[in-house]
């Protein structure tokens, strides 16, 4: 079995994610232990700067094939807001003739998303229930689209780096603390 922290960065030209238009200029994926966040293997970061948005959906649909049943456990995604991820995946494939059954993506691969849990941590509210508030992420990743068309992809690759980290550091807080808080309500309740 295989746990990936997995994190896409596109470039959105409108305000507003659009599947279908916003290409995909990372993507990012490191093997990690789903029970502690530890880190396993070094940090993966496939950059459309140094080939083509193809090339890189390509290289990372040959690692992760969520339509291959016998394949579902080789590469099990940990991130937050998968579901952003998984479609713009799906919608960028499509677009270059890897078919894809969204059923297979959205309903039968095993991931671990924490959004629940920052939503959670909200105070159960959606609005501002972001990786940057309850981590040591610093920026929000709308300043991407303007590295990008400055070409400044030294700073983007600066801020996945920053952003993986911060993640990895908030994942390995819940990994070790939600166990015992659950160990704690069964003792205790």
């Amino acid at each position: 079995m295989g746990d990936y922290y997995l994190d896409i960065e596109t470039y959105a030209k409108g305000d507003k994610p659009n599947f279908a238009k916003d290409e995909i200029i990372a993507i990012t994926y490191q093997h990690i232990d789903s029970r502690t966040g530890q880190i396993k293997e070094k940090l993966n970061i496939l950059k459309s700067w140094e080939s083509s948005e193809e090339d890189i959906l390509d290289k990372f649909h040959a690692i992760f094939n969520p339509f291959d049943k016998s394949r579902y456990w080789d590469f099990v995604p940990i991130g937050f807001n998968l579901k952003f991820d998984f479609a713009t995946l799906l919608y960028r494939w499509r677009k270059i003739g890897i078919e894809v059954n969204p059923i297979s993506l959205f309903a039968k691969q095993p991931a671990i998303d924490i959004n629940a849990i920052i939503i959670m941590f909200n105070g159960g509210i959606f609005k501002d229930a972001k990786l940057e508030k309850y981590s040591d992420k610093k920026q929000n990743g709308c300043i991407i689209a303007e590295l990008y068309k400055n070409k400044d992809y030294q700073a983007i690759e600066q801020y996945i780096r920053d952003e993986t980290d911060a993640f990895i550091k908030l994942y390995q807080s819940i990994a070790y603390n939600f166990p015992k808080f659950w160990q704690d309500m069964k003792v205790g309740g």
